[in-house]
């Protein structure tokens, strides 16, 4: 367990609880420097008569960032290699693309969270129900383990089983970050920039994909997000079926992670869409964007926080993406 080793690290080198610094006050000065100060005011500061003679172990910015290198990092990072194959013919041989996928493992990650005593006040372990009234007939849906989706997953697990729900999301510059929070973590925390309960869990290729001609280069980089997606996200797809063990507070438990929704296979001739559910599978497809199926009316109780456990179908939106629909087809 993370910061357990770490602990039990410093105490047989016999380090102090504020290592690699030597005491709290120069902890505290390193991290107001981190957070408010740039790396040229920091030098300058650093370079002062006064903080010189003061004792500190880091005299300028360069031997500063390198005390805060030795602080822990969290997992460790891998490297994945590509191979596009394009559809552009030289020299009567098809042009090849080679791409860097950048990866921390998710379920380390998750175990990382999980494991944070920072976070261990504020995280549940187990579905909870929550009402508006004392008969319990009004219910709340806030955090997620209120949700009906974490009771029926709950149901079918073993005992001592704890379900942990992943939230992925990522933005389309220059190279794509994938983000990775837990649902366990109360959402007043985790939304929270400060507390850090959101890790990077891996940087996706970005590619112009000259090695397809222009009119397949748009459904190609669906294609390669995709798949790369695929291969972030293995080891998440093996823990939701066989768990993993890890430190939950003080006791070792299995970890499940859940998120899926079957393969495209009934049709809804009045609409012209496929119709999904909730259900466990063994493979990422890919991510795709849903409506809930309401019938004749939509119901009352359908929040943006609780739609994803309220509703049992969802149709899968084919005219937000034709591309990415066809993909899944």
């Amino acid at each position: 367990m993370v910061f357990e080793s770490m602990e039990a690290g410093e105490a047989v080198n016999k380090q102090s609880k504020w290592a690699p610094f030597h005491n709290e006050g120069e902890w505290e000065l390193a991290c107001f420097l981190m957070q408010n100060v740039g790396q040229t005011k920091m030098n300058e500061f650093l370079k002062l008569d006064i903080v010189r003679k003061s004792g500190m172990l880091f005299d300028n910015v360069c031997s500063f960032l390198k005390y805060m290198d030795r602080l822990h990092t969290g997992p460790n990072w891998a490297c994945e290699m590509i191979d596009v194959q394009g559809d552009v013919v030289v020299d009567g041989t098809l042009k090849h693309k080679k791409l860097e996928l950048w990866w921390h493992d998710p379920v380390e990650c998750v175990q990382e969270l999980m494991g944070n005593p920072a976070f261990w006040e504020v995280m549940s372990y187990i579905p909870e129900c929550a009402y508006t009234d004392a008969n319990g007939k009004n219910c709340i849906y806030d955090e997620m383990w209120t949700g009906n989706w974490w009771w029926d997953i709950q149901l079918k697990l073993p005992d001592g089983a704890v379900v942990t729900p992943g939230h992925l999301f990522s933005g389309d510059k220059k190279v794509w970050l994938v983000y990775l929070m837990i649902g366990n973590i109360s959402k007043d925390v985790r939304h929270q920039v400060s507390v850090h309960a959101t890790m990077v869990i891996g940087y996706l290729p970005v590619s112009k994909l000259e090695c397809f001609q222009k009119k397949s280069q748009s459904l190609a980089g669906y294609h390669l997000f995709h798949h790369a997606m695929s291969l972030l996200l293995c080891p998440l797809a093996d823990a939701s079926h066989h768990g993993r063990e890890m430190h939950l507070g003080t006791y070792p438990h299995p970890l499940a992670y859940v998120e899926w929704f079957t393969a495209l296979q009934h049709w809804d001739p009045i609409s012209g869409l496929y119709i999904v559910s909730h259900s466990i599978i063994d493979h990422i497809v890919q991510p795709c964007h849903l409506q809930a199926q309401c019938g004749r009316e939509i119901s009352r109780e359908w929040t943006l926080a609780n739609i994803l456990e309220k509703a049992t179908s969802f149709y899968v939106n084919l005219y937000i993406d034709l591309d990415m629909f066809l993909a899944l087809e």
